[in-house]
C-alpha cells in the first residue's frame, strides 16, 4: 500500500510541475529615466531574455528623481527579488539604496553610471569622462580646421547627474591640456530631451553672440539643437556644426541626413547585462567591472552602422516569431496537463491512459521544439554575433587603410596580411561591409584624404597625388572629378 501511495504522489508531481527542476528568477530593473537610450537598453535586455526563459524582468522608472529611485529600490528589496539592475540618476544620491540591497544579499548590477565603493556585484557602462575628452578632441579638430577661436555651446543633461558632470569635466580638462587659443565654452541644460534642448538653445541663440559649434550630451538633444539653429534668425540649417553622444539609431540617421555632423558611441549593452545576470544567478564566473569603449562616429561610419542595426531588427522580428511559436507549444502542454488532472479527479478509470497520452504528446512536442525551434534560435543568435563582428571588422579595415594611405604597397595582398585573410575572403568581406571592392575602397579613402589636404594645407595637386600614391597628376585629377564632381583646382 505504501508503494502505491508513493507512486501516485510521484505521478501527481510530474503532472503539476514537470519543469519545477528549473528555478525561476525575478529581476528588478530600476531605470532613472525613460529616454530613447534607456528604451534601447530595455529592448536589448528583453531580446537577450528570449534566450533565458528562467528569468523575468520587473521594470520601474524614477523619471529623474533620486528619492523616487531609492524608494523603488527599497520596494524591490522588500519583495526579495533575486537580482537587481540599477541605472542610477545621480550615482552618489542613489548609492545608499544600492548598498542596502547589496547588504540584504541581493546581487546588484550597476549599469551606465558607476556607484563609488565596492558594495555592488558588477558594473557595466561607458566612461563618461572619456566621452568628454572625445568631445574636446572634436572641438579642437574643428578649431584647427577653421583657424580661429570657436564659440562653443555645450548642451548638458540634468544638473548634477553623473554623466553631465563627468562629460563636462572631461571636456574642460582635455581642452586645458592643449596650448594656444582656447575655445570659448558656455553651457545650457537640456535635461536629456529633444524638446528641452530645442527650447534652451533657441533662447540662447536669440540673446547671445554667434555660435560656431554645439556639443550635446546625447543625440536627441543634438537633434533638438539642430532644429533650434534652423529656426533661429541669423542662422540656417547646417550653419552650426553639431556633435551628439550615444550613437542611437535616430542619431545615426541624423548624421547620414546631415542634421548633425557626428556622435560619440555610448553603448547600452542590455544584452551583456542580462548575460552577466544569468552568470551571477547560476554562480558562474563573470566580469565584475566592464568599461565599454567609446569612439567617434562620422558620416563614413554611420551609414554601415545603420545597415547593421536594420539587420539586427530583422533578426529580432524572426526571434520574436520563434518565441511565440515556442510559447504556443508550451501552452498546449499546460492545457493538456490541466485537462489530465481534471480527468484524474473525475474519471479515475482513465488515469493511466490519459497519463500515457500526455507523456507521448509532451515528448512529441519536445522533439518538434528541438528539431524546429532551437535551430532557428541558434541561427538568429549566430547572425546577431556575426553582425557585431562585421562592425568590428569595418572599424579595423578603416583604421588599416587610413594608417597606410601614403604606402604604395597598400593593396589587396597587404590587407590580407594585416587581417589574416585570403584574397578571396578580403574581396568578400570588404564588399559586404563597404559595398565596394578593396581597391575602390582604398581609392575612395585616398581621395577623401586628398580633398582634406587640398583644403587644409598648401600642397599642390602634384604633391598630393604623389603623397597618396596616384600614378600621375592627370590620373589623380580624373579620379578626383569622378569622386567629387569637379576638378581639384576648382574646389
Amino acid at each position: 500500500m505504501r508503494n502505491i501511495v508513493i507512486r501516485f504522489w510521484a505521478i501527481l508531481m510530474i503532472l503539476t510541475g514537470c519543469s519545477a527542476h528549473q528555478k525561476e528568477y525575478r529581476i528588478g530593473v530600476s531605470q532613472c529615466l525613460d529616454d530613447a537610450w534607456r528604451q534601447k537598453m530595455n529592448a536589448e535586455m528583453e531580446r537577450e531574455l528570449l534566450l533565458h526563459p528562467e528569468m523575468t524582468l520587473s521594470h520601474r522608472i524614477a523619471y529623474g528623481s533620486n528619492e523616487r529611485q531609492c524608494a523603488q529600490i527599497d520596494s524591490f528589496i522588500a519583495e526579495r527579488v533575486d537580482l537587481l539592475i540599477v541605472s542610477p540618476n545621480v550615482a552618489e544620491e542613489v548609492k545608499p539604496a544600492v548598498t542596502r540591497a547589496y547588504r540584504a544579499g541581493i546581487p546588484v548590477i550597476v549599469a551606465d553610471r558607476r556607484v563609488s565603493g565596492e558594495e555592488w556585484t558588477a558594473f557595466i557602462g561607458g566612461d563618461n569622462y572619456q566621452v568628454g575628452r572625445l568631445m574636446a578632441d572634436w572641438i579642437l579638430s574643428v578649431q584647427a580646421e577653421q583657424k580661429k577661436a570657436l564659440q562653443v555651446l555645450e548642451v548638458a543633461g540634468l544638473p548634477g547627474s553623473t554623466p553631465a558632470t563627468l562629460r563636462h569635466q572631461g571636456m574642460l580638462e582635455r581642452l586645458a591640456e592643449v596650448d594656444g587659443v582656447q575655445p570659448k565654452i558656455e553651457s545650457v541644460m537640456g535635461a536629456w530631451y529633444k524638446e528641452d534642448a530645442y527650447r534652451v538653445v533657441r533662447d540662447y541663440l536669440g540673446t547671445h553672440a554667434h555660435v560656431d559649434v554645439i556639443v550635446a550630451h546625447n543625440d536627441l538633444m543634438a537633434i533638438g539643437a539642430a532644429e533650434a539653429v534652423r529656426d533661429s534668425k541669423g542662422y540656417g540649417e547646417g550653419s552650426v556644426r553639431i556633435m551628439g553622444v550615444d550613437g542611437i539609431r535616430l542619431g545615426l540617421q541624423a548624421i547620414v541626413d546631415g542634421t548633425i555632423e557626428c556622435s560619440a558611441t555610448y553603448s547600452s549593452r542590455g544584452d551583456m547585462i542580462i548575460e552577466t545576470a544569468s552568470r551571477i544567478l547560476a554562480k558562474q564566473p563573470f566580469v565584475r567591472d566592464t568599461v565599454l569603449e567609446t569612439m567617434l562616429i562620422d558620416a563614413n561610419i554611420a551609414s554601415p552602422m545603420l545597415v547593421q542595426i536594420q539587420a539586427r531588427l530583422h533578426d529580432l522580428e524572426t526571434l520574436h516569431i520563434v518565441q511565440l511559436q515556442s510559447e504556443s507549444r508550451w501552452q498546449q502542454i499546460q492545457y493538456g496537463r490541466t485537462m489530465l488532472i481534471a480527468s484524474l479527479v473525475l474519471v479515475g478509470v482513465f488515469f493511466f491512459l490519459a497519463l500515457g497520452f500526455l507523456i507521448y504528446s509532451q515528448r512529441k512536442i519536445n522533439k518538434e521544439i528541438k528539431r524546429d525551434i532551437l535551430p532557428q534560435l541558434e541561427e538568429v543568435q549566430e547572425a546577431i554575433q556575426l553582425n557585431h563582428k562585421d562592425v568590428a571588422f569595418g572599424e579595423r579595415l578603416k583604421q588599416i587603410v587610413e594608417d597606410h594611405l601614403s604606402d604604395p604597397n597598400l593593396n589587396v595582398e597587404f590587407l590580407g596580411r594585416q587581417l589574416a585573410l585570403s584574397r578571396t575572403q578580403i574581396f568578400r568581406r570588404v564588399k559586404t561591409i563597404t559595398g565596394k571592392g578593396p581597391l575602390d575602397y582604398i581609392r575612395e579613402r585616398r581621395l577623401i584624404r586628398a580633398d582634406e589636404l587640398l583644403r587644409t594645407t598648401d600642397m599642390t595637386i602634384q604633391q598630393v597625388a604623389l603623397e597618396l600614391c596616384f600614378s600621375s597628376p592627370g590620373y589623380f585629377t580624373k579620379c578626383y572629378k569622378e569622386q567629387f564632381g569637379h576638378l581639384p583646382s576648382q574646389r
